[in-house]
């Protein structure tokens, strides 16, 4: 075997007698901001101090609000809402006596169709949930009767006299109070609303 003192192995300088190194104390750490702005400009300091002279105002980004489209009573009563159940029918056939399940399947097919054209957001069944909820508001209560008695609700309803014109604020006014009529006529009168 070798001998560790022959090969001088525990021969170690003396540190004991030696000076330490100086070094120059460490910059103070610099933001991601004023690390980014180096990196950009290719200005490095010396000494690393940043004077507030040299600095860039920071521009704050205002986030821009977009209103979130909400299922109240106004997007229900819209061209797209229950009026558009109106048509939606016309082209499907149902089968009748002993289809009812695929009939059935049919008719929530097209109202799930027709719940996610008006508000893609939400799933059928919290869709359907908020309908409940929307059935007490007044419009669409009378957007519903409207649809009952077939008296025109949108634009498009209107029906153009022989000349092509649409029918005028008059005739819209007898036609309204002729289904005021048959409706108070098929509706029992409210109880809050009842003489006594």
């Amino acid at each position: 075997m070798v001998d560790p003192f022959e090969n001088n192995l525990f021969d170690l300088p003396d540190y004991e007698h030696t000076e330490d190194e100086s070094f120059p104390p460490l910059p103070p750490p610099r933001g991601a901001e004023d690390e980014a702005e180096h990196l950009i400009n290719g200005v490095e300091d010396g000494n690393g101090d940043d004077s507030p002279a040299e600095e860039t105002p920071v521009t704050v980004r205002k986030a821009v609000k977009r209103p979130r489209p909400k299922l109240d009573a106004q997007r229900l009563v819209s061209e797209r809402g229950l009026p558009a159940l109106r048509h939606m029918f016309d082209e499907i056939k149902f089968r009748g006596k002993g289809h009812e399940a695929e009939d059935l399947k049919t008719l929530i097919r097209h109202m799930e169709h027709w719940a996610h054209r008006l508000f893609p957001k939400l799933q059928f069944d919290d869709f359907v949930d908020r309908m409940e909820t929307l059935g007490n508001k007044k419009e669409v209560q009378t957007c519903l009767k409207r649809i009952r008695l077939d008296v025109p609700i949108i634009h498009e309803d209107f029906v153009p006299d022989q000349e092509g014109a649409n029918i005028g604020l008059d005739e819209a006014r007898r036609i309204w109070s002729c289904s005021l009529k048959v409706c108070n006529r098929i509706l029992p009168p409210h109880p809050h609303l009842a003489s006594s």
